[in-house]
């Protein structure tokens, strides 16, 4: 049996809406209402369910990146608001839905992919006639850069490019790379294929299911495709306006 990474109990969110959809404006709309979850370790937990049944939501709470209205999130035994930040945010990363939307444009991808490698680090002098990318990623960084393209199978020409210049699945693989870089315990997957077809997504979706048990990562699985649920889960949980169907 697996320990729980996560448990949330009576997890609750609520959001004013903007007027649309015949909502008036400031109208209360639950995203979450009073959600018990437990998420375990070194398996692949999916979370499925319609669009805007409040997963994103979630997923988002699971990480710390918003706070509940109610409930709690525990965390390896202890209130997700006591652990060290610097600390899980090293051993849980998460994948946004758009890509696009969660790299800076104008950087390249091996920038991007050792972003999170740099903050862990003091900031260091650019050499003269040195590369961006050289330049802010000592030696040991540099080798597990290319550690992580060689696991997600992306070719090295990539590192110089920029989003715009990557492909829809080589880009969904470099934010996987900086997901990854760290060497995390724990992923969040919000979507990550949605953007991509189906041929491109079921590719990334078998390569990430081997690097996951090689791994042995732990993963919150956000999806609302069948295929790629059933190729990834473990387990299976299904949220409807904001509740856990019975049996999840």
């Amino acid at each position: 049996m697996s320990a729980v990474r996560f448990s949330l109990r009576g997890i609750a969110k609520s959001y004013c809406c903007r007027k649309r959809g015949g909502r008036p404006a400031g109208a209360v709309v639950a995203a979450l209402d009073g959600v018990d979850l437990d998420i375990l370790e070194g398996q692949v937990n999916a979370l499925t369910g319609r669009s805007g049944a409040g997963k994103s939501t979630l997923a988002r709470i699971v990480m710390g990146f918003i706070a509940p209205d109610g409930g709690e999130v525990i965390y390896r035994d202890r209130p997700l608001a006591a652990a060290p930040r610097p600390a899980f945010r090293r051993c849980n990363q998460m994948v946004f839905q758009n890509p696009l939307q969660a790299v800076n444009p104008l950087f390249t991808a091996g920038w991007i992919i050792g972003e999170p490698l740099r903050t862990l680090k003091p900031a260091r002098p650019r050499s003269q006639g040195v590369s961006d990318e050289r330049a802010a990623c000592p030696a040991a960084d540099g080798e597990r850069i290319m550690e992580v393209l060689e696991q997600l199978e992306l070719p090295h020409g990539c590192l110089q490019r920029r989003p715009c210049e990557l492909s829809g699945g080589e880009l969904q693989r470099v934010v996987l790379a900086r997901a990854l870089v760290l060497k995390p315990e724990f992923l969040v997957l919000d979507e990550p294929f949605s953007a991509l077809d189906d041929l491109t997504a079921m590719r990334i979706v078998r390569l990430l299911k081997g690097l996951i048990r090689r791994l042995g990562l732990g993963v919150l699985f956000i999806g609302h495709h069948p295929r790629h649920v059933r190729e990834l889960a473990d387990r299976v949980a299904v949220l409807e306006h904001g509740r856990l169907l019975p049996g999840c």
